[in-house]
């Protein structure tokens, strides 16, 4: 039988998991199943409607423009827009007989651009839906002016919560459903840096503080009023504006599948490098926490963190920013693109890399597959077999319980009080040190501490000072250090020491390169383990380099004592599906398979099987 500790670890992970991982009832669901999906952008700048080229290269869900750039500019003459709702029926459909489960139409969430002519196309139908004029629907400072656009040129930024502005964007969600989108993409669900201090605005921020957000605050019922309670109490304004696009999304989303049952809203979350995790919550309303409750699932367009080697030698990596993004995600499915120094073209083995990252760790990619056309079919091709590997070995990437030695707390709420995610770092050195964690916000603390209370006798929780618990949550944690548990404060000298000393019988010891990557997940009879090659440079944005690492040896802990066999799976080369040599060693009443990876080239996956 398995110790005390050992056995009431995978307990603890199977708890783990079902907060993390297993919120997935809901429609949509299948077709976003890890490895399944394929998630692809068929447009950008000159390129549109790349439909052939996203399929070719394994894509099967197209976030689409389909009327969405019209929409930008007020809509054309009425004979224009039905034209363009046709054409866009068409494409969608030769999209779909090639493959392509599901489309999402653009939207942008903001953005008018060249106000003076927004209506001109207006029909008097039309135009008695809103009750004020566009010019009144923009985002406004806190003397009621017009907000400048933060994108500059003809841009003018919309408030999201201002009523005919919803009323208009209803208008485009129900023109991209009914020109057969599956779903709708929001791009650019901002607030103004500077907050936006319309009536509107004005009127749910009164609102939000009298339910209680705002303890003690006398609330007034002007605008005036409302403004500078605003300015005066700037971190409850800031928690305020972190609603708004909730809010919008909330709204979108019934008002979509009034239409459509089953359509699926999703936004630009953004994130466009790891380091503005909290700052974007402050800087423009960007609060993936919240919008997150009210999306089908969460996308991130990263403009740097495409896995790779430097020419200096130094890694990049997006593994550490994935578990942060599931632990504030609600368990909804995860989707980034990740690309590098702001390239939208991706060379295939960067992309095969970056696709098998993401596999590891939960989530899926998005690429663009906006190439010229003289690399299409090479690029296309080199990608293609990614995607085809991971969706033949979907069975391998759902339904998994992740391996976590560590507990990583992320006290979410910290963007009210910093721009810097101390978190981020830790999470950066667990990653390049190996070690199997996973991440946790304040939704989870009770959940999380109690589970590990009564399951292990010595869990390890990491958080990143003792300055950060609550008067709940400082409770809980003394609970947990009378029953054992361990409490490491990564702003000590020598917590990593102190960490190395508590990882007894580690989920897997790695002999390899720095550049190697391991994780490993359960299964009711198999284990499987997650390697990938980071050593892969890019040459230009067609060209990569990649370096192989030969004899990976891994030593990986089972929660079985009899092994039937250990498979290796790739898509590099060929592809294959191979068997290779084992040992089964025990400690205690631990056992661990020891096993030697002749080759890794870019991505491997281990079963090892019961």
């Amino acid at each position: 039988m398995m110790t005390f500790r050992i056995k009431h670890r995978f307990i603890l992970l199977a708890i783990v998991a079902c907060v993390a991982w297993t919120r997935m009832a809901w429609a949509g669901a299948d077709d976003l199943r890890l490895g399944t999906a394929g998630h692809a952008f068929e447009h950008l700048g000159s390129y549109s409607e790349q439909a052939d080229t996203a399929v070719a290269s394994g894509a099967n869900i197209l976030y689409c423009t389909g009327l969405g750039g019209m929409g930008y500019s007020g809509l054309p003459a009425e004979a224009e827009l039905q034209a363009a709702s046709k054409s866009s029926k068409a494409y969608l459909g030769k999209a779909k007989a090639k493959g392509v489960r599901l489309a999402i139409g653009y939207v942008c969430a903001t953005s008018i651009v060249k106000l003076d002519s927004f209506e001109k196309n207006w029909s008097p139908k039309f135009r008695s839906q809103f009750q004020s004029p566009p010019k009144d629907w923009l985002q406004q400072d806190r003397n009621g002016k017009p907000l400048a656009s933060w994108y500059g040129g003809d841009y003018q930024p919309a408030c999201m919560n201002n009523p005919d502005w919803r009323v208009y964007e209803k208008c485009m969600v129900r023109l991209q459903l009914e020109a057969g989108h599956d779903g709708i993409f929001f791009d650019n669900p901002t607030v103004h840096p500077e907050g936006c201090y319309c009536k509107f605005c004005m009127a749910k921020f009164g609102e939000f503080s009298r339910n209680g957000k705002s303890a003690g605050v006398e609330v007034g019922s002007s605008t005036e009023d409302l403004r500078r309670l605003a300015l005066s109490h700037p971190r409850e304004f800031m928690m305020f504006r972190c609603t708004t696009a909730r809010d919008f999304l909330a709204e979108m989303r019934k008002y979509a599948r009034s239409i459509k049952r089953d359509a699926l809203i999703t936004c630009n979350n953004s994130l466009n490098s790891p380091d503005v995790f909290y700052s974007q919550c402050r800087n423009y309303g960007y609060n993936i926490h919240e919008m997150s409750k009210k999306e089908d699932y969460v996308v991130v367009e990263d403009m740097a963190s495409q896995p790779r080697m430097l020419a200096n030698g130094a890694l990049v990596e997006y593994a550490p920013t994935y578990k942060l993004l599931h632990a504030i995600s609600h368990g909804k499915p995860v989707v980034a693109v990740t690309i590098a120094d702001g390239d939208y073209c991706t060379a295939p083995n960067l992309m095969r890399l970056a696709m098998a990252e993401a596999a590891a760790n939960g989530a899926s990619y998005l690429s663009w597959p906006t190439r010229p056309e003289n690399q299409r079919q090479r690029m296309s091709a080199g990608i293609r077999q990614e995607a085809d590997f991971l969706r033949r070995n979907e069975k391998l990437l759902n339904g998994v319980k992740p391996r976590r030695d560590v507990m990583l707390f992320l006290p979410f709420r910290q963007w009210l009080d910093t721009n810097s995610c101390a978190v981020s770092g830790v999470a950066g050195l667990l990653c390049r040190s190996n070690i199997q964690f996973g991440v946790f916000c304040e939704d989870d603390f009770k959940e999380v501490v109690k589970a590990s209370s009564t399951s292990s006798k010595n869990p390890v929780i990491v958080a990143e000072s003792a300055s950060v618990w609550n008067e709940t949550e400082r409770a809980l944690v003394e609970k947990f250090q009378k029953a054992g548990g361990r409490i490491i404060f990564a702003d000590k000298s020598d917590w990593w020491g102190e960490l190395q000393k508590v990882l007894v019988q580690p989920s897997v010891v790695l002999a390899a390169p720095a550049f190697v990557r391991v994780l490993v997940q359960d299964q009711s009879t198999r284990s499987i383990v997650h390697l990938y090659n980071l050593n892969t440079q890019k040459v230009s944005s067609f060209e990569d380099k990649v370096q192989p690492v030969a004899d990976v040896k891994l030593s990986v802990r089972v929660p079985f004592k009899k092994v039937n066999r250990v498979r290796a799976l790739t898509a590099d080369g060929a592809g294959t599906d191979v068997a290779l040599p084992f040992k089964v060693r025990t400690e205690g009443a631990a056992s661990f398979v020891e096993v030697v990876v002749p080759k890794l080239e870019i991505a491997t996956i281990l079963c090892v099987e019961k």
